[in-house]
């Protein structure tokens, strides 16, 4: 009995720091270099951890290239929001951050964001 009441104690105690671990930061960045398929790539990989992607508007350039993009995302928690731009960039800044980790500084930013070195 001393057992499971031990067991059932260390299980308590251990299920914030599972969480605290399973805590994560979601990256999506819109680049330049990207085509419809990668597009396409983005949006299903977003949806299988739950979070809504939806493209109101795309323009490629003749090489098939991201060239501008009007996107909504909704995390489905209360964080959502939407971003344009007509001059994708070749760099990591268009796009949007959803920090799930509770002691984040900035939970969520879409548009113009910029990455973090943690």
């Amino acid at each position: 009995m001393q057992k499971i009441l031990f067991l059932l104690a260390f299980v308590c105690l251990a299920l914030p720091a599972l969480n605290a671990q399973n805590a994560r930061k979601v990256e999506a960045f819109f680049q330049h270099s990207h085509t419809l398929q990668d597009l396409k790539n983005i949006k299903a990989e977003l949806g299988a951890q739950k979070i809504l992607v939806d493209y109101i508007s795309m323009e490629f350039d003749d090489a098939g290239h991201l060239k501008a993009l009007e996107f909504t995302v909704d995390c489905q928690d209360g964080f959502k929001g939407s971003a344009k731009s007509t001059d994708i960039p070749d760099d990591l800044t268009f796009g949007f951050i959803r920090d799930y980790r509770t002691d984040a500084a900035t939970p969520f930013s879409v548009g113009n964001v910029k990455t973090s070195k943690e």
